[in-house]
This record gives structure tokens, sequence and C-alpha cells, in this order.
């Protein structure tokens, strides 16, 4: 709603006065060390000044109240806080025109029985509503118990909507520093409480900040990491060099696993970190850099290294008696025949305990040898539709032997390539088919096929499916299925931790999906010779 009145040229005293307010927002609009709140303050003495009117208002308006934000008046001016109906305001005419609304004699206008008028006896007004973030906010108004001798003239809208606009800017950007401001005090509140080291490195993998963990880690204070290359954290170039491409490779792929990286302190101790790292990319998709979170494994990795250790040279022990100890049954068995049916039993036994204590130490010595980053074997490239033909093979008779039968998806003229080490990939393969078999009910199927659209294979039976505790730890070493898993046969418990190290030599990503009673497919991705 409009001023009632025609709009007149302002004399050139009241010209004179707007052009000095559009200068002083001008030099308020440039400095960037005020705040908010202070240009808010000062933006209403200036558009009481210019509009000669003697109090100024920004107020929030929500739910049907009218709250005032800021003020200023030549004489007392309503405290922040102090609440109004919004109907009893004159803003209530500026929000429903949605655009500049005054009055400058309401004694004498269609509003003279407004609250407003009745309560305050506010004879001029000039308002405007506020924007934030596209939503209705509040009004800025100036107003008066004094009438004004004329209407408010076009400039003088012009002024108010260029001064609600401004405003409406500011109080946006202001809500979004304090936002931001918020989430950056409580991420450094969580940087401050993490335990573990967290690196924030340039795309040029320059450290550009590290929490205080990081400094207790590695033994040096922030300012020291600051500007230097990631390198120095490394206990080698080479390690350095291996991790990078070892991280590329992970993102490429889509995954993203940790990795066990030797570090180096200050004081020339070495350190192994488990290493969680991404990229971090703008909403515009552009680099930022890399975030590294790195918990210290030492204690852990010595430790392992110990276990190991003692599990290789224990099976490495257990070879020559073991080998002693089945020459000897297979000399009694020639004489199986004089034995009584009880010796006969017995020796069965022993025969085939002895068979499973010699698939267990072989299945402890391959089991230390693929978690040995030391492990050097040549690789070649080989074929998925080759290894899985040959997976169907070998396990042939031994799922015909258990009535279960074993058959290979269609493969439509599709391969995969991958470079790796075809015994260790076929070992891979073999153990998930035998696990499927095991886990197949009689007349049951396990079948065997390529990815769709990314380099890898599945296996899947139709078996009774992982129980939901076990998942959690399936890769682990030991770690056995239930009786109910399997319908014969178990195993060593190292089987699936076989499977997860050859995976990881080759940098892919193994997964699976399983439901109670319906089975469980098995995913190998691997990365593909381009």
């Amino acid at each position: 709603m409009k001023d009632i009145s025609l709009n007149r040229p302002l004399p050139a005293s009241d010209d004179a006065r707007i052009d000095e307010a559009l200068r002083q927002l001008f030099v308020l609009a440039l400095d960037a060390e005020i705040l908010f709140e202070e240009k808010a303050r000062r933006l209403l003495r200036i558009g009481c000044e210019a509009l000669n009117l003697s109090l100024g208002i920004i107020s929030v308006v929500t739910e049907g109240r009218y709250v005032v934000r800021y003020s200023h008046a030549l004489e007392a001016a309503p405290a922040p806080g102090t609440a109004f109906d919004l109907s009893g305001t004159y803003c209530v005419h500026t929000l429903q025109a949605d655009d500049v609304t005054a009055f400058h004699h309401v004694a004498k206008s269609e509003i003279r029985t407004h609250p407003c008028y009745q309560d305050f006896g506010l004879e001029s007004y000039i308002g405007v509503p506020l924007r934030v973030n596209g939503r209705v906010h509040g009004t800025l108004n100036f107003s008066s118990s004094a009438a004004l001798n004329r209407p408010f003239s076009d400039k003088e809208y012009d002024l108010a909507r260029h001064f609600g606009q401004w405003i409406s800017k500011e109080w946006e950007h202001s809500e979004a520093k304090r936002e931001l401001d918020k989430k950056t005090t409580l991420l450094e509140a969580i940087l401050s409480a993490m335990p573990d080291a967290v690196v924030f490195a340039s795309p040029e993998r320059e450290i550009i900040s590290v929490n205080p963990a990081t400094e207790t880690m590695f033994g040096y204070s922030a300012s020291n990491l600051t500007g230097r290359q990631t390198s120095a954290l490394y206990s080698s170039l080479a390690a350095y060099q291996e991790a990078g491409e070892k991280a590329y490779n992970e993102w490429k792929s889509g995954k993203n696993e940790p990795m066990l990286v030797e570090y180096m302190h200050q004081s020339g101790r070495m350190i192994v970190g488990e290493t969680h790292s991404i990229p971090m990319d703008a909403h515009d998709g552009s680099r930022m850099g890399y975030l590294a979170v790195i918990r210290d494994a030492t204690q852990r990795s010595k430790l392992d290294a110990e276990r190991d250790n003692a599990i290789s040279t224990a099976s490495h022990e257990l070879k020559t008696p073991l080998t002693s100890l089945k020459g000897a049954l297979r000399l009694l068995d020639l004489y199986a025949a004089d034995l009584p049916s009880d010796a006969k039993q017995l020796l069965k036994t022993a025969a085939r305990n002895s068979d499973r204590l010699e698939a267990l130490t072989r299945a402890i010595l391959d089991a230390g040898k693929l978690s040995s980053q030391q492990t050097n074997v040549d690789r070649e490239d080989v074929s998925l539709t080759f290894l899985l033909n040959v997976c169907a093979i070998d396990t042939k008779q031994f799922a015909a032997d258990n009535n279960v039968t074993v058959s290979i998806s269609s493969l439509a003229q599709m391969d995969y390539i991958v470079h790796g080490v075809e015994a260790m990939l076929l070992q891979l393969a073999v153990n998930l088919a035998t696990n499927a078999i095991k886990a197949s009910p009689k007349g049951g199927q396990v079948d065997l096929g390529l990815l769709d659209g990314r380099c890898g294979f599945w296996v899947r039976d139709r078996g009774k499916g992982i129980p939901e505790k076990m998942r959690p730890v399936l890769y682990d070493r030991f770690t056995k299925a239930s009786e109910s898993s399997y319908r014969f046969g178990g195993g060593t418990g190292l089987g699936m931790s076989i499977v997860k190290a050859i995976v990881d030599q080759h940098h892919g990503h193994i997964s699976f999906k399983s439901e109670i009673g319906a089975g469980t497919t098995f995913y190998v991705e691997l990365p593909e010779v381009e």
C-alpha cells in the first residue's frame, strides 16, 4: 500500500540528504571489519536523518509476532526483544504489499483507526520487507509521531527499497558466518578431542593443518609441519610413493579401505599407522586437497608379527612329525585286512584326522605368506573367464561327491583381464566355490559368473545364509562357521582370511549379500588391465 497522496519532487535540501545517505551507506558497505549489529544500528541512524523521521527499527516477524531486533531513536527507542502483535503495527501493510509502503499523515489517511495509531500516535511511516535466504524475515521501517507536510517521494521510496535490499544481504551473510563459525568451532573441538592424528593436505600434498594428536604422535609442532610436504612424516621416500599410489588406486576404484603405512617420529623411531585417507572436493568438483586419519598401530603390528612368526614356526615344526605320522598310518593300512573291525575304524579315524591336521598346517602357512608384505611373486595377465572355467573343473568332483552341481552363468562373450598371480586368484575362486558347495543343500546348485559393468566375478549358493553375528568377523583368522551354516565339512577357520588376503594383495575389494534361508552371494572386484 503506497502513500494515498500524490508523490511530489523533493526539495533540494531533502534531495541533498538522500545523496548524503547513499554516500554514507557506500562507505559503510566498504568496511568489512564492522560487525552486522553495528551496521544495522548505523543504517537506522542514516535512515532517520535522510528521511527526517525520529524512529528506526529492524524487526523479526514470526508466527504473527513483531519483535524488535535493532532500534534507533532521537529519544527513547523500544528495546531489542520488545514484541507486539503484527496486526497492531503498520508493518502488517508492508508485508501484505510485499513492497515499500508509506503514510505521511495517518490522521488524514484511510488507516487512521489502525491500532498502531490509536496506541502510539505515529503519524508518519515508511517500511520495506526484509528477505533473508529467500523468505520474509522481518521489516526495516522508519516512523515519527509528527506528520510530514508532504507525501514521501519516489526517491524516498527507492532509498527505503535500497536500504532493505542491502541490509537483507548483510543479514544473510551474518547468518551464514554465524553458522560457519558454529560448525568451525564444533569441528575444532572434535579434532582436538580425537585420539587419532588428522592431517589435511593440499592437492600438491603440502600440509595445511594438523590436530594436536598429530603433534603428539609424530613429535612435531603444528607450526613445524604446516607448509611442508607430507613426505616429512613417512619413513622413506619409497613408503611415501607407495602410499600415494595405493591411495590413488583405492579412490579410482571407488573404495576407501585403511592402509598400514610406515611413518617416522621426529626422533627417528618407526611408527606403523593405520591410515584412512580421502580426497576432499568442493561443491563444484574442484579438488581442495586430501584428508588422512592415522591411528598408531605400531604395538598392534608388532604383536601381529610376533603372533604370525610363532604360528608359522609351529606350523613348520608340525610338518616333519606329521609326515612321519601319515607314513606310519599308510604302512598300517597295508595290514588293515588283518585288523579287527574296531581297529580298522580307529585307523580310518586317525587317517582322516591326520589329513585335517595337514590341511590346517598348510592353510596356516598360506595365510602367513599372504599376510606378509614381503611376498614377492611374478604377476601376469589373467583372464577371469578362464579362471572361472578352471575353478568349475577343479571343484566339479568335490561338488558331485556331495550331490551339488557347479555351473557358470552365461558370459555372453564378456571377459575381464586382470594383472595378478594366477595361482593365488584360482585359490581365491576355489575357496569361495568350495565354501558355497559346503553350504548348499543336497541337490543344490552353485553358480559362478562375471560382474556386469565392472571387473570381477561372483559366487552364489542357495544355502542357509551367513549368521548375523558372524558377518562382522567373517574375514578374521580362525573364524569358523557354525555347524548350522555348512551342511558338511566345516573348515579350519582360515579359508576366508586367505580369500581376503589374496583380494587385498591384488588391490581388489570383496563384499557379500546374504539372506538367512535363501543363500549367499560373494562379489569380488579387481583392477582391470587398461
